[in-house]
């Protein structure tokens, strides 16, 4: 008898460690991906509302988890919008790589769609790019991270030049000062079709791209 109550005890408790194994909730979290369950979250919110509409708590309903969890990751607000930004120019820096490799025969179209694929870029993700560029981060060289994916998106335009020089498609000179020069005039024409300025309004995306490629014509005659 007392073997057969041993064998019966042991069977509930184990069958109760199993039930309780199984019936632990998953939105605890501790899998080792909550920050990008937190960063899936605010995109989706600044793709809705804007950053107007991010907060910690926002962040914290939207992903389903405690309130305190997004600061595991992002000290604060501005920590969550410098990752944001981060994760929009390493998305950049990969739509200008694959731009790039798209035409590596052919300098000069690499030249002109990277100026396109930009546009494109800001128009497609707006508030993402409003971010990257604007106020809300007040000082860019506070987030390491952030400066070397701003980086690497501007090094791919370099290279990009680079390959219109050894083509001998662009004068002699400071590569870097070519790409900037290149980078200030695709933002200006990304800026004013997202501000609806009176002389682009409404303008569509296909006549977007018309302009812009009208642009960077004009740029690429002053770089030859």
């Amino acid at each position: 008898m007392l073997t057969v109550f041993t064998y019966f005890a042991f069977h509930r408790v184990a069958s109760t460690v199993i039930y309780l194994s199984m019936a632990r909730p998953k939105a605890d979290y501790h899998h080792g991906d909550l920050k990008r369950a937190l960063l899936d979250a605010a995109f989706e919110i600044l793709k809705r509302d804007g950053h107007q509409g991010l907060s910690m708590r926002r962040l914290a309903e939207h992903a389903g988890v405690s309130p305190a969890a997004p600061y595991r990751h992002y000290a604060d607000l501005e920590t969550l919008y410098a990752e944001l930004a981060r994760e929009g120019f390493l998305l950049l820096a990969a739509k200008l790589a694959r731009t790039r490799a798209r035409f590596k025969k052919n300098a000069l179209l690499q030249f002109r769609a990277s100026g396109i694929a930009y546009v494109e870029f800001a128009i497609a993700h707006a508030d993402l790019f409003q971010m990257m560029y604007g106020a809300a981060i007040a000082d860019h060289a506070r987030h390491p991270a952030l400066i070397a994916a701003e980086e690497q998106a501007f090094a791919t335009l370099r290279a990009i030049l680079a390959d219109c020089q050894q083509a001998n498609l662009v004068r002699a000179g400071d590569i870097a000062e070519m790409a900037t020069a290149a980078w200030i005039m695709v933002h200006g024409m990304a800026h004013l079709l997202l501000g609806n300025q009176v002389m682009l309004r409404n303008l569509g995306r296909k006549r977007a791209r018309v302009l812009t490629r009208q642009m960077i014509e004009y740029l690429y005659v002053g770089l030859r």
